[in-house]
């Protein structure tokens, strides 16, 4: 059983111990009664009377001059038999007490026994549901081919069901990786349409038979040329450098005053202020560089969907019993509905002039290498609040090197 896994209680194991124990021996225990008085209205039949009629026939021998050598025999047999009740009778309750805890004995490790055998096929079935729990689908319990009891078709039956969710898993991974190759075709097919449109006009321009170009026209035409160039090469760089995102490194990381670092950078540059509000100070063990980008990247957003003299830009910070929440919330032109998960990758294309899309999903990927959620939803009263929540310490297979 793994080490993070609990044992499972052991009341049902007690219970059957306990209606082993009464359903055997409160039919034993009566019966041992029963037999106990049978026994003792037995051994109760008092020898006297034989006694008093062997001395009445050794008077009567004595009498008529006849030896009483049989009867003295009879009195010998007769004093054995009297010292055997007297022993059966006190060995008795030593031996219906004898036969009772052996009962108790015997009954107890039956009881044992048959719970171990009935509670081990749940034990292996609660670690093949904590290994599904964990994403381990390629887990199969050990289960005969044909089973011979319910619990054991119950194995059987949970590892069939095991072959089934890794095959869906695997169709569904495929069905996702087409989708996001599809999101990343509509994202490139988008952004690569403005500038190659304008391209082609410049190159239409430089190529009119009906007008040559002259040297100011010319220099337009290639400064445009340029200009697109350069768009298209800006592009290219922000894909490779999401696509060659570095992996975490956790350490231990004061978080207020990271944010203040990332709001002094938008303070100068920003249209609207940018105020990160009294609060708390946690720690959490998390990727600095991460941290510094994925907040970078939602306080550009905010920032740039704010007009100038809108209200600023302001960060929040709430310490949970286990995770700390960040708020982000601007007065821009807001979103229509909810954002999070898949939602927040889907459409990889900018309405910015120049973006490239790609904030929302290198915010979503750093928040997902931490443990945590990105969840973006329309304001109260307009705008847009950016929430993220990252646990104080990352799940084991976050984890990165420190």
């Amino acid at each position: 059983m793994p080490p993070d896994l609990p044992p499972p209680p052991a009341r049902f194991r007690r219970r059957l111990l306990a209606v082993m124990l009464v359903t055997g021996l409160v039919p034993l225990v009566l019966l041992g009664v029963l037999a106990r008085q049978a026994l003792q209205e037995l051994l109760s039949v008092s020898l006297v009377p034989v006694e008093q009629v062997l001395d009445d026939l050794s008077t009567e021998l004595a009498r008529e001059g006849r030896a009483p050598a049989a009867l003295d025999e009879a009195r010998l047999n007769l004093a054995q038999a009297e010292l055997a009740r007297r022993a059966l009778s006190r060995r008795t309750p030593m031996m219906l007490g004898a036969l009772l805890l052996a009962s108790t004995a015997v009954l107890t490790a039956a009881a044992v026994l048959l719970g171990r055998t009935l509670t081990r096929p749940v034990s292996t079935l609660t670690q093949g549901m904590w290994a599904y729990a964990r994403g381990d689908l390629s887990v199969q319990l050990p289960a005969p081919d044909a089973p011979r009891d319910e619990l054991q078709f119950l194995l059987v039956q949970f590892n069939r069901m095991g072959r089934e969710l890794a095959a869906q898993r695997e169709h569904l991974k495929a069905a996702e990786q087409i989708a996001a190759w599809q999101d990343v075709a509509r994202a490139l097919a988008h952004e690569l349409r403005n500038p190659l449109t304008a391209m082609k006009l410049a190159l239409a321009r430089l190529s009119r038979p009906d007008a040559p170009p002259d040297a100011t026209r010319l220099a337009e035409s290639v400064a445009l040329l340029q200009e697109e160039v350069e768009l298209l090469m800006r592009m290219t760089r922000s894909f490779s450098d999401f696509a060659r995102l570095p992996s975490p490194r956790f350490q231990t990381v004061a978080l207020r005053p990271l944010l203040s670092e990332v709001c002094a950078l938008y303070q100068g540059t920003s249209s609207v202020p940018v105020e990160l509000e009294p609060g708390p100070d946690p720690t959490l063990s998390a990727d600095p560089d991460g941290l510094r980008r994925l907040f970078g990247n939602l306080l550009k957003n905010a920032t740039e969907a704010s007009a100038p003299g809108a209200a600023p830009v302001r960060l929040s910070v709430e310490a949970l019993p286990s995770s700390i929440r960040v708020a982000i919330r601007d007065a821009g032109s807001g979103i229509a509905e909810v954002l999070e998960g898949p939602a927040l990758t889907r459409g990889l294309f900018s309405t910015k002039p120049g973006g490239s899309g790609l904030g929302l999903p290198i915010a979503q990927k750093i928040t997902h290498e931490h443990g945590g959620s990105l969840r973006l939803e329309p304001a109260p009263g307009g705008g847009t609040l950016a929430l993220v929540e990252l646990p104080l310490t990352p799940p084991p297979g976050n984890a990165g090197v420190a």
